[in-house]
């Protein structure tokens, strides 16, 4: 009986009539253009929520249908320096229902003899200083005879490299890459690389890379041991990015973020105790970017050079998945990926401003334990631009302790990158700003244990406030690097 009495009922699904799709992709959000040489532009964007999926995109450019993809990003090819393209994305699903176009990014690929990949070298200028070199040259052979050749981008504000062969110009690139091809099976090849900044200043030479297609890939060459230098010089006192990185440290985490997606070997975009449990009273929702690709929206984007955390309003048809929080935000740790015990860390970042924001870089204790240790690198609320918070949390017999909040007043943080730095010693914890050391703490609470990296963009709670009408969304925290260093 309970077979007939299912086949009975798949009979009658069956006969059922089905539901038309007629449900329209909401709109494209997020679509950036970004010149990546003399003769392409890269296009990405967010992918929007549909009720079924999204099956693909249609490329309009300066108003008019161009290509159609199944990816988030489109890389345009037949464009030609010094003119402006406007692109917007429109979205649609199986059933072929659209959404209206987005609003539209545009970018202007450069031109001139400096610029061009492939066109004559700049005129040799000497290295100032200001500049740093490109390191962690590897090759990947593809066949016999091609290369492709990686290196580190450098922090700063790069705009290009050259790319040289066997001491001789071949070529200017604007990604951290190359692909060297006719090359002879058997035969070495060495290959360096200098990079050029957006006012035509130079690096010096980066280590030189030997190819040989005959013995396969090499590996990265990560000089260890090498200090950033001054991002910038050092004559505007305001907007001086130094580095403070202690003798006798090496490098032991980086993400330089110059990639165009999260870095899954190195980021969880979510906190380990997961989204439902809100911390300080505050009102975003971490949107987890690795884990739930298909949520609707992505609260990080990359330009090849920054990754930006962007708080957003919740859009309605979100509200429901978010938790029904107000907004919409992104966080990133390295718990169970990278974990560190003293050390030095650093970023360089450009702070949101607007009353209800609240960005921080920190450490956490990576085991639960009665003494639960913090470390707020640094802590901005938003209201409050020309200043940055350091403070130090622990526990003792279940009890809060904490250090005041100590201030580093400076500049409106917002308007520029600045570096924020932590020495974490036995018994002592000393934090920077670009470079010039500002508050520290001596104890013997202070922590001795394992502590991993986070760094998040939260909207509201107890300390900022909820956000004003003049509050701008989206809201953006824009990351050149993070790195940690620990003594050799």
């Amino acid at each position: 009986m309970r077979t007939t009495f299912i086949g009975l009922f798949l009979l009658s699904i069956a006969a059922m009539p089905v539901a038309a799709d007629n449900q329209k992709p909401t709109a494209v959000n997020g679509v950036s253009a970004t010149a990546i040489s003399s003769s392409s532009i890269r296009v990405t964007w967010n992918k929007p929520w549909d009720n079924v999926g999204i099956r693909g995109y249609n490329v309009y450019r300066n108003g008019a249908y161009y290509a159609t993809v199944f990816d988030t990003n489109f890389v345009d090819t037949k464009v030609s320096a010094n003119n402006t393209y406007r692109y917007g994305i429109v979205a649609f699903d199986e059933a072929r229902n659209f959404n209206s176009v987005s609003q539209e990014s545009s970018a202007t690929p450069s031109g001139g003899s400096n610029d061009d990949q492939g066109s004559a070298p700049p005129p040799p200028a000497p290295s100032n200083g200001a500049v740093n070199s490109p390191d962690g040259l590897y090759a990947e052979v593809q066949g016999g005879n091609k290369a492709k050749i990686k290196w580190r981008a450098p922090s700063g504000n790069i705009r290009a490299y050259n790319v040289y062969k066997n001491d001789s110009y071949i070529a200017t690139v604007f990604t951290p890459e190359y692909i060297a091809d006719n090359l002879t099976w058997g035969q070495d090849y060495t290959f360096f690389v200098t990079a050029i900044s957006h006012d035509k200043r130079f690096s010096q030479k980066s280590e030189r890379l030997t190819v040989n297609t005959a013995n396969g890939s090499s590996q990265p060459q990560v000089r260890l041991n090498d200090q950033p230098q001054n991002d910038q010089p050092a004559d505007d006192q305001s907007v001086n990015n130094s580095s403070s990185v202690p003798d006798g440290y090496k490098l032991v985490f980086s993400d330089e973020f110059n990639n165009y997606s999260l870095d899954s070997s190195k980021w969880n975009s979510k906190y380990r105790w997961g989204p439902g449990w809100t911390i300080n009273g505050e009102k975003q929702y971490y949107v987890d970017r690795i884990n739930n690709p298909d949520f609707g929206h992505s609260p990080f984007e990359f330009d090849g050079n920054h990754m930006t955390i962007t708080a957003v309003k919740t859009p309605e048809h979100l509200r429901s998945s978010a938790n029904w929080k107000p907004y919409l935000s992104g966080a990133l740790t390295t718990y169970n990926k990278f974990k560190m015990k003293y050390g030095y860390v650093e970023m360089r970042a450009k702070l949101p401003k607007g009353r209800g924001l609240w960005s921080a870089f920190w450490l956490l204790h990576q085991k639960d334990n009665d003494r639960r240790p913090e470390i707020d690198v640094v802590e901005y609320i938003g209201s409050k631009p020309d200043r940055v918070y350091n403070t130090y949390h622990h526990y003792e017999n279940w009890n809060l302790k904490s250090t005041p909040s100590f201030e580093a007043k400076g500049p409106d943080y917002s308007q520029d990158f600045h570096t924020y730095a932590v020495k974490w010693e036995p018994g002592k914890i000393t934090w920077y700003v670009d470079g010039k050391e500002r508050n520290s703490h001596s104890n013997g609470n202070v922590s001795w244990e394992d502590m991993y990296l986070l760094v998040n963009l939260a909207v509201g709670g107890w300390w900022p406030g909820d956000p004003d009408g003049n509050t701008n969304f989206p809201a953006r925290f824009k990351i050149d690097y993070i790195r940690a260093y620990q003594k050799n």
